[in-house]
């Protein structure tokens, strides 16, 4: 059975996906796992949104044997903001494509730091939306259009567009107003779609706050075959305490769960 307990960050604990309050982090996790009685737990981190990157590599079919390293140094069309000496990348099968994740290795660093002070083993590491595509595309077997996935952080929105379980387009943006979501949304839309020669059916993935869901109830188009994903009927763990179950987790943290699980299985 799985399982989830909540706890409190300090302040300001994470910025720019980084930890600045390790050592208090550090205590919080050992605390928790602690007050669940947990012995000889292992960890599986996963990386905040900030600081992490993907690429989908076309033409490296998923049985090719490739050091992530190597398609660094060869492919300077990646465009990857990362210094390829100074990065962490790995490699997954994304269909019969490969799908490149990485980020820098100070960054990952810094979060193993962390796992360190609380002394606990650490067993995978993983990336927030990497995995979140995982669940995503679990949660959406029998659908045969593109998914148009959003979510955010504090100061941006991301708009990732899947195809056929491939993720073709991630762009971020941000907005003075966010009543201007649904016109900006729809204006990338529409620029993927021409681009790309061809606009499936879609269904819309909204991970976003309750109320900027209400004011995008008309973004969603039923005589455009659109339709959208229910979060609310997503797997969840059961929570340990009345009060993580009262706070609940955000769409966006358990598609990442729903992820992780599928993967373990799989």
């Amino acid at each position: 059975m799985w399982l989830w307990r909540a706890g409190l960050l300090p302040q300001n604990s994470i910025r720019d996906g980084l930890p600045s309050e390790r050592e208090a982090m550090a205590e919080l996790l050992a605390d928790l796992l602690f007050d669940c009685d947990v012995v000889g737990g292992q960890l599986e981190l996963v990386l905040p949104l900030e600081g992490s990157h993907w690429r989908v590599l076309e033409g490296v079919p998923p049985e090719m044997q490739i050091q992530p390293s190597d398609l660094l140094a060869t492919n300077a069309d990646l465009n990857w903001p990362l210094e390829s000496e100074d990065s962490y990348v790995a490699l997954t099968p994304c269909v019969d494509q490969m799908l490149l994740v990485g980020c820098s290795r100070s960054h990952l660093q810094a979060w193993i730091d962390v796992v360190e002070m609380a002394d606990l083993p650490l067993r995978r590491v993983d990336w927030l939306v990497s995995s979140a595509q995982r669940g995503l595309m679990h949660e959406r077997q029998q659908w045969s259009g593109d998914v148009a996935w959003v979510f955010s952080n504090e100061a941006s929105y991301r708009l990732v567009v899947i195809r056929a379980c491939v993720p073709e387009l991630d762009c971020c943006f941000q907005l003075n107003n966010d009543d201007d979501l649904a016109v900006e949304l729809r204006k990338r839309i529409a620029a993927w779609q021409s681009l790309s020669g061809s606009a499936p059916a879609l269904a819309w993935c909204l991970c976003l706050r309750q109320e900027l869901l209400s004011e995008l109830e008309l973004l969603i188009d039923p005589d455009r075959g659109e339709t959208s994903i229910d979060l609310e009927a997503l797997w969840m763990p059961k929570a340990v305490l009345s009060e993580d179950e009262a706070q609940g987790l955000q769409a966006l943290e358990r598609l990442a769960l729903q992820g992780m699980r599928e993967d373990i299985y799989r």
